[in-house]
C-alpha cells in the first residue's frame, strides 16, 4: 500500500554527518578502452554513466554520486569509476538500495536548482548540503534522541526503515481511464480568434528570486523556476522577507532558456526564480480551462519564439497571442460590449474548452 509523506515532521541532516564525500578520479581517453566498468560523469542522463571502460572500479557499489554542475544525484548499485567532476557519497550507515534511492531523490528535489557552471557543487559544498528526512519516534510518540549524536548535532535519528518501506510501496501500475477515445469532442479551429495573453489574464513578472538567496530551514513555499518537470517546482523554501508569494491556482510561464514556454498551474502558494512570469485569472477558471490554455501557450512558443534568441520577456505583456474558440448564439458570434477579453469584443468559450478537455481519455485522472 502506498504510504503518505508527512514532511512537516522531518528534520534536517547534513550530508557530512551521513556520508563521507570524495571526488572521482579522472582518466584520459588514452588510459582506457571500451569495457564493462561504468564510468560516471557530471551527466543528468543514463544514471550518470557516460560510458563503460576497461579499468577496475575505483569505488564499490551502493553509493550516491552528485555532479559538480547541477548537483544531479544518482544511486550507483554496482562498482564504478567516476570523473573528477563527480562527488562520491559513501554512507556511514548500512544503506539499502531503497534508502539510497530515497535520499538521491531528496537531493535532486532540493539542490538541482542551486548549482550551475558559475556555482559548482564541489566536495566541500556537498558536505554542507542539508536535506530533510523522516526521523525516529519512540512508542510514546516522542522524538527518539541519540545521545551520541551520530547523525545530527541535535541527536535526531533518520528513520531508514520508513524510507525503505516507502520506496517499496511505490509499485508501478498502469494509469486507467473510464473515458473512451471515441467520446472526444472534434477539434475544429477554423473559427477560433486571436486573444492577447494580457487580455485573458493579469500578467506580471514573478519574484525573480535567485536560488542562492533561498533557504530551507523552515520551508513554507514552493519555488518555481524555468523547468519542464514537476510543474516547474524545483524547491521548497523558507518565507522570504519583503517578498509576497503568489497564490495557489495561478499559472507560471518560463520566459526563456531551454524550457521556454513551459506553462503550469501551481497547486500551492509559491515564489519564482528569474525569468518566470505569473498569470492570474481575471474571472474564475477551472483547471481544465487553464490546462487547455497552457497547452496552446507551449505550442505557440514552439512556433514563434526561440530560446536564447526571440524569448518571451518583451512579448508576454505586449503582443503574445493565442487562438481560442469563441462564444456563439443562435444569431452568430457573441460580442461583448465591454471588450474585456478582446478589442473586437470576442468572448472565449470557456465552457467549450472545459468540455473538450473532459472528453479526452485520462482527463478523469486530473
Amino acid at each position: 500500500m502506498f504510504m503518505n509523506l508527512d514532511v512537516e515532521k522531518w528534520k534536517s541532516f547534513n550530508i557530512a554527518d551521513l556520508f563521507t564525500v570524495d571526488a572521482g578520479i579522472y582518466y584520459y581517453q588514452d588510459d582506457y578502452s571500451e569495457g564493462n566498468t561504468p564510468y560516471c560523469s557530471a551527466s543528468a542522463e543514463n544514471n550518470g554513466v557516460s560510458k563503460k571502460i576497461d579499468i577496475s572500479p575505483d569505488f564499490s557499489g551502493n553509493k550516491i554520486i552528485t555532479g559538480k554542475v547541477g548537483c544531479t544525484a544518482f544511486y550507483q548499485r554496482d562498482p564504478f569509476c567516476a570523473t573528477s567532476d563527480v562527488n562520491v557519497l559513501t554512507p556511514k550507515f548500512d544503506m539499502s538500495p531503497e534508502v539510497g534511492i530515497f535520499i538521491t531523490t531528496i537531493i535532486n528535489k532540493n539542490e538541482n536548482y542551486r548549482w550551475n557552471y558559475g556555482r559548482q557543487c564541489r566536495v566541500g559544498n556537498t558536505k554542507k548540503i542539508s536535506i530533510k528526512l523522516p526521523i525516529l519516534y519512540n512508542k510514546d510518540g516522542l522524538i527518539e534522541i541519540d545521545a551520541q549524536k551520530t547523525y545530527s548535532p541535535y541527536g535526531y535519528i533518520p528513520d531508514f526503515m520508513w524510507m525503505e518501506k516507502y520506496i517499496k510501496s511505490l509499485h508501478y501500475q498502469h494509469i486507467t481511464t473510464s473515458i473512451k477515445k471515441k467520446s472526444s469532442i472534434e477539434l475544429i479551429t477554423s473559427g477560433w480568434k486571436d486573444f492577447y495573453l494580457h487580455k485573458l489574464f493579469s500578467v506580471s513578472m514573478g519574484n525573480g528570486i535567485d536560488a542562492v538567496a533561498t533557504t530551507t530551514d523552515n520551508a513554507k513555499y514552493n519555488y518555481v523556476s524555468r523547468d519542464s518537470n514537476g510543474n516547474g517546482v524545483v524547491g521548497f523554501v523558507d518565507e522570504i522577507d519583503g517578498e509576497s508569494p503568489f497564490p495557489a491556482g495561478a499559472m507560471t510561464l518560463a520566459l526563456g532558456g531551454s524550457f521556454l514556454g513551459s506553462c503550469f498551474i501551481q497547486r500551492k502558494p509559491f515564489y519564482t526564480a528569474q525569468n518566470v512570469a505569473v498569470l492570474q485569472e481575471k474571472i474564475p477558471l477551472s483547471d481544465y480551462v487553464k490546462l487547455f490554455i497552457a497547452t496552446l501557450i507551449r505550442n505557440e512558443c514552439k512556433i514563434k519564439y526561440q530560446a536564447f534568441g526571440r524569448e518571451l520577456n518583451a512579448h508576454f505583456r505586449k503582443d503574445f497571442t493565442i487562438k481560442l474558440p469563441i462564444k456563439h448564439d443562435a444569431n452568430g458570434i457573441n460580442i461583448d460590449g465591454t471588450h474585456e477579453f478582446s478589442d473586437e469584443g470576442y468572448m472565449p468559450d470557456w465552457q467549450w474548452m472545459e468540455s473538450y478537455m473532459k472528453s479526452l481519455p485520462f482527463s478523469d485522472r486530473i
